[in-house]
């Protein structure tokens, strides 16, 4: 869908010498000349903004799933999988960060510490089981609906607390 006809000019000298024309980047939307003849191929500024593209496409789906008001589970699952994979593909570049071999700003740290929390989350964190059995109305004791029916919030009950040996 190209709206009117890109701009064009002659270029006489030098190594991209001939007909070249104006196109937009299809990523980052800057300006650029091409060669007339890779006119109807050449979508890019540069190779970075060709390598950023697809995830930044990802980044936008990712967006607009989550501006929907209520998310599937099979949604929530995609937009988990979207980032654990641009997360994946990240990996490299934070443990060059890691070695000094590259510079992240404050920013990008953080976000990428975002996205990493949501595939990993903090290991310290514990894993609390709670089993709850419920009886039938008929096996409850009188003194049991009474408490019930008083409104106590909390009712005396028997229990077994078992070991790590028990609980394998």
């Amino acid at each position: 869908m190209k709206t009117s006809e890109p701009e064009r000019r002659t270029v006489t000298k030098g190594k991209f010498e001939g007909e070249q024309v104006k196109l937009t980047c299809a990523n980052c939307n800057k300006e650029f000349w091409t060669r007339a003849s890779h006119e109807d191929r050449r979508k890019f500024c540069s190779i970075e903004c060709r390598k950023d593209a697809p995830i930044r496409r990802k980044a936008e789906e990712m967006t607009k799933l989550m501006a929907q008001t209520e998310l599937t589970p099979a949604q929530s699952a995609k937009i988990r999988g979207q980032i654990a994979n641009y997360v994946r593909d990240q990996i490299t570049d934070a443990h060059m960060v890691v070695m000094g071999d590259k510079q992240w700003n404050p920013t990008q740290a953080r976000v990428f510490s975002a996205l990493l929390n949501k595939v990993v989350p903090d290991l310290n964190a514990s894993y609390v089981q709670h089993e709850h059995t419920t009886k039938d109305v008929t096996d409850l004791s009188r003194e049991e609906l009474e408490a019930i029916a008083q409104g106590v919030s909390t009712i005396e009950v028997e229990y077994k607390e078992l070991t790590q040996d028990e609980d394998n």
